[in-house]
C-alpha cells in the first residue's frame, strides 16, 4: 500500500536532524490543558485555547496547499476517519437541532485537522522521535489532573454551576480526574490510547523512560476508577495475550514478569490513592447503580431509533429535547441515534475498521499490531461509554490516531528501529 506524503527528512532525534517542533508541542500542550476561554460563543457553545491553535494549524495546512499535496498519512486510513464527519455534515439535510449539528460537524473538522497536522509535523521522524511526543503528552495529561486530586488553586473544574457538595462535584476529588477534559472516564479514555504504545516500546527498546511513563499512564488509568476502560485494557491485552500463545505457544519469562509487575504496580497506586484522599469511593465503583441507569437511557434511545429508524435525528441532536439521549454512553447505538440504522451501522463499521486497518499492517510494522490492539480497548471503551460523542474527546482522538500512524509508518521506514523479541 502506498502512502502519500511530502518529501521526508529523516529525523534521527539527535543531532542537527532533529529540528524543533514548536507548534507541534504547542499543540500537545494545549491538548493535554484545554482550558476554555469562552463560555458562550454564538454558535458553538464554548472555545478552547485548543481551538485557537487548530484554527492557526488549519490556516497552515490550507497555505501548504499551494506548494504541496497534503500528507494524509495513509490515504484508507485517512478516508475511514473522514466518512463520519462527512456523514454528520449531510445530517444537516434532516436534524432536528441544526446547531448541535453543526457543532458536531466542527468538531469532526477539528479532529481531522488535528490528525494532519501531527502527521504532517512528525512526517520523517525517527520512530523514537515520535515516542518522545507520545511520551510527553501522555505525561502533560496526568500533570493538571494530580494537581486537581491535591486541589491546588487555578486546576479545579471547569463545569460551572456545580454545588460543591454535588456528587459529580465530589467525584472530581475522590478519583483521579481532569479539570479541563472532565470527570475520570474522560481522562481515562485518553490516557489508555498510549499505554499499549508505550509499555510496548518501552519493552522492545528497553528504553526506560517510555517504560516509566507507561507505568505512570497505566496507574493513572487505574485511578481514575474508570471501570469500562480498565475493562477494555483488559480485553485488548488478554486478546494480545492469546495471539501470542497461538504464534509462539509459550508466553516469555520476561514479558509474564513484567505484566505481574505491572498489575502490582496497579494495585499500589489504587492503595496510594486511598490512602492520600480517604474519601475515595471504592466500593461504589462495584456498584450496578450506573450499570442499569446506563441500561435505561439505552431502552430510551432504542424507543428513539424505532420511530427514526432511517435518517434519524441528525448529528449531536437529542431527539424531541431529550438531553440524555445526545450521550446514550454507547457510541455505536448512538450513531443509529444521530444518522438512523443504516448510516449508525456504517459509521460503526468505520470505527471498527480503523483497528481492521492497523492490524492489516502487522507484516510491515511490529507496532502496527499493537496499535490494533489499543484500538480494540478503544472500541470496548465506545461501548460503555460516550467518549467519542465529547467534544474535546473526539478531537483527542483523532490527534492520537494521528500520533499512531506517524509512528507505524516511522517503524515501516525504519525498521532495524523494531526488535523482533517484541511483537505481539
Amino acid at each position: 500500500m502506498t502512502t502519500a506524503r511530502a518529501p521526508a527528512r529523516h529525523d534521527a532525534g539527535v543531532g542537527p536532524g532533529a529540528r524543533p517542533r514548536v507548534l507541534l508541542m504547542l499543540v500537545l500542550i494545549a491538548a493535554a490543558m484545554p482550558m476554555r476561554l469562552a463560555s458562550s460563543v454564538p454558535g458553538i457553545n464554548s472555545v478552547s485555547v485548543l481551538d485557537i491553535l487548530l484554527g492557526v494549524v488549519a490556516i497552515t495546512l490550507f497555505v501548504d496547499l499551494a506548494f504541496r499535496p497534503p500528507d494524509v498519512g495513509y490515504p484508507k486510513l485517512f478516508a475511514l476517519l473522514c466518512i463520519p464527519a462527512v456523514i454528520c455534515g449531510m445530517s444537516m439535510l434532516w436534524t432536528q437541532d441544526r446547531g448541535a449539528t453543526f457543532r458536531a460537524t466542527l468538531v469532526y473538522a477539528e479532529g481531522i485537522v488535528a490528525y494532519l497536522f501531527v502527521v504532517r509535523e512528525l512526517s520523517g521522524a525517527s520512530p523514537d522521535r515520535v515516542m518522545t511526543y507520545i511520551r510527553r503528552y501522555s505525561c502533560l495529561l496526568v500533570v493538571p489532573a494530580v494537581l486537581l486530586l491535591l486541589r491546588v488553586p487555578g486546576f479545579g473544574p471547569e463545569e460551572t454551576g456545580l454545588p460543591p457538595d454535588s456528587d459529580r462535584y465530589l467525584s472530581y476529588y475522590t478519583r483521579l480526574s481532569h479539570p479541563a477534559l472532565g470527570p475520570s472516564n474522560n481522562l481515562a479514555t485518553v490516557l489508555a490510547f498510549f499505554v499499549p504504545l508505550l509499555l510496548y516500546w518501552g519493552h522492545v527498546r528497553h528504553d526506560r523512560r517510555c517504560t516509566l511513563a507507561g507505568c505512570v499512564t497505566l496507574v493513572a488509568v487505574v485511578c481514575t476508577l474508570s471501570r469500562g476502560v480498565i475493562l477494555g485494557l483488559v480485553t485488548a491485552a488478554v486478546l494480545a495475550g492469546l495471539g501470542g500463545l497461538l504464534r509462539r505457544q509459550h508466553a516469555g519469562g520476561r514479558v509474564a514478569g513484567k505484566v505481574l509487575a505491572a498489575v502490582a504496580l496497579a494495585a499500589a497506586g489504587v492503595a496510594l490513592l486511598y490512602r492520600l484522599v480517604p474519601d475515595t469511593l471504592l466500593a461504589s465503583r462495584f456498584s450496578l447503580v450506573n450499570v442499569f441507569i446506563r441500561s435505561q437511557f439505552a431502552v430510551d434511545a432504542i424507543e428513539k431509533i424505532a420511530d427514526r429508524p432511517v435518517l434519524g435525528y441528525g448529528g449531536g441532536a437529542a431527539p424531541e429535547g431529550m438531553w440524555f439521549l445526545a450521550r446514550v454512553h454507547n457510541t455505536y447505538l448512538q450513531q443509529m441515534v444521530y444518522f438512523g440504522v443504516p448510516l449508525g451501522l456504517f459509521v460503526s463499521a468505520v470505527l471498527i475498521g480503523t483497528a481492521v486497518f492497523f492490524f492489516s499492517r502487522w507484516r510491515t510494522s511490529a507496532v502496527a499490531r499493537v496499535v490494533g490492539f489499543t484500538l480494540v480497548a478503544q472500541l470496548f471503551v465506545f461501548a460503555v461509554e460516550s467518549s467519542f460523542e465529547g467534544t474535546v474527546l473526539r478531537v483527542l482522538f483523532y490527534l492520537s490516531i494521528g500520533l499512531a500512524t506517524t509512528l507505524v509508518r516511522a517503524s515501516e521506514e525504519f525498521p532495524p528501529a523494531l526488535s523482533s523479541r517484541g511483537r505481539i
